[in-house]
């Protein structure tokens, strides 16, 4: 039960920034990772994501950003087995 949602984005966060908890018993979770950037977001950025949801054992995560993903970051995150 708890917090429907929690920021953490801070030092030593490993890459998430905040986390959705779907169910109420916490056990769906959605790690999320925001970049407030001028320029865009690229694939080393959402493989280091990848690597911070791997090491949660996540299944979902979503990075937002105030810019725009490039099309190799795009494409990686599609083929990836995570939810992202």
């Amino acid at each position: 039960m708890g917090d429907a949602g929690k920021a953490l984005g801070k030092s030593g966060d490993q890459g998430i920034d905040g986390i959705i908890k779907e169910d109420r018993l916490g056990l769906d979770v959605i790690y999320l990772q925001a970049k407030r950037w001028g320029n865009t977001v690229g694939r080393p950025e959402i493989q280091q994501f990848a690597g911070a949801l791997q090491g949660q054992r996540a299944r979902k995560g979503v990075s937002i950003t105030t810019s725009t993903f490039s099309s190799e970051a795009r494409q990686y995150a599609a083929a990836i087995e995570s939810r992202m």
